[in-house]
């Protein structure tokens, strides 16, 4: 490349600003693939990360960003097309799991999310917050025929995420299912296509919230206080829901999502709180509720989450940004200032 070098959002330090600068554009390991970006979708994992809030942190500095969608500039020198049936200029995705072992328990028998050697985008990998980034040859997911990158970038994490959280929550056709967060609404469009009845409870009286979780085909919205969402959801549902997907990094939300299970329910826990969720081990046995945690997907739950929004014309809900926003859309995030999903344009700022 006649220059070398890129636009990034660099953090450097937990818990401050992510820094705008030019950095090296990285080049392919041997079983890598270089990709330049065309979009990037922002996700609370990203702020979770920014802010140093797990247990387990990246090392720093670090590029953020696992949603993103670009074409194909680079190849490494052990990817060939007949290996991988890549070509140049090719619409892939850099989603969070880009790496495992292949050889463990769980890769060897689809559960690759478990992997003990798993690299992650944005987290032990440099992402997609820059005009380029790499993706590992074997983890490559085309984007389907007929999808905008700009709207798709989201279902690279936000998407497969929820469907794969569908899939566990074992809820049959016409089963209650409640999606708690307006960061699941993916989720609602995806339940309805797989025959479920939706309950979206969204923030108190946030009218924006309520008429996102409708438009993506929310059978009942509930919008009141956040302590009440339990009573709520048994009145509607004479007794309970199937399964409850809780997508808001909020023990009280846990807390109501477990109350508002039926008998035999399953709580699905997908986003992060920083507290622990303090349970009766009592009421769970005498009710037979099942508690479950879910971590994006694998290659082949995103593949499936692609088609189906290909099949159905799944369209997220996106308002896009340029990368110098970033700090303000993480600050209005941080905020719950935010309804549907941001996305990263890059088309305005590629070289």
């Amino acid at each position: 490349m006649v220059n070398n070098m890129m636009k990034a959002a660099v953090l450097n330090e937990f818990g401050t600003l992510l820094e705008i600068k030019q950095v090296p554009i990285p080049q392919p390991g041997p079983n890598e693939v270089l990709v330049k970006l065309i979009a990037c979708g922002i996700c609370h994992t990203d702020l979770h990360a920014a802010r140093g809030d797990w247990r387990i942190k990246p090392v720093l500095p670090l590029i953020l960003g696992h949603e993103g969608i670009g074409r194909i500039v680079e190849f490494g020198q052990n990817v060939s097309f007949e290996k991988y049936n890549l070509k140049l200029d090719e619409l892939i995705g850099i989603q969070f799991l880009q790496g495992t072992c292949l050889e463990c328990e769980f890769c060897l028998n689809g559960r690759e999310t478990l992997c003990n050697s798993k690299v992650t985008t944005g987290q032990t990998k440099n992402g997609a917050f820059a005009e380029y980034a790499l993706i590992n040859a074997d983890f490559v997911i085309k984007l389907p025929d007929g999808l905008d990158p700009l709207n798709a970038a989201p279902l690279y994490c936000g998407g497969v995420s929820m469907y794969k959280a569908l899939k566990v929550s074992q809820a049959g056709p016409n089963d209650w299912i409640s999606i708690v967060g307006v960061g699941g609404s993916l989720g609602i469009r995806y339940a309805k296509i797989m025959g479920f009845r939706v309950i979206g409870i969204v923030a108190e009286k946030d009218q924006a919230a309520v008429d996102l979780a409708r438009e993506m085909g929310a059978d009942e919205v509930y919008d009141g206080p956040s302590d009440q969402h339990s009573n709520f959801i048994k009145e509607k549902t004479n007794g309970g829901v199937q399964a409850a997907l809780v997508t808001i990094p909020l023990v009280s939300a846990y807390e109501q999502a477990l109350q508002s299970l039926k008998q035999g329910g399953r709580l699905v826990m997908i986003g992060i709180p920083i507290d622990n969720l303090a349970i009766s081990i009592g009421v769970c046995i005498a009710r037979q509720i099942e508690i479950v945690g879910t971590l994006v997907g694998t290659r082949t739950d995103l593949k499936e989450t692609l088609d189906i929004a290909q099949k159905y014309d799944i369209k997220c809900k996106v308002q896009t940004c340029q990368l110098e926003q970033v700090n303000d859309i993480l600050n209005d995030m941080r905020n719950y200032r935010l309804t549907g999903r941001m996305v990263i344009d890059f088309t305005g700022n590629s070289k």
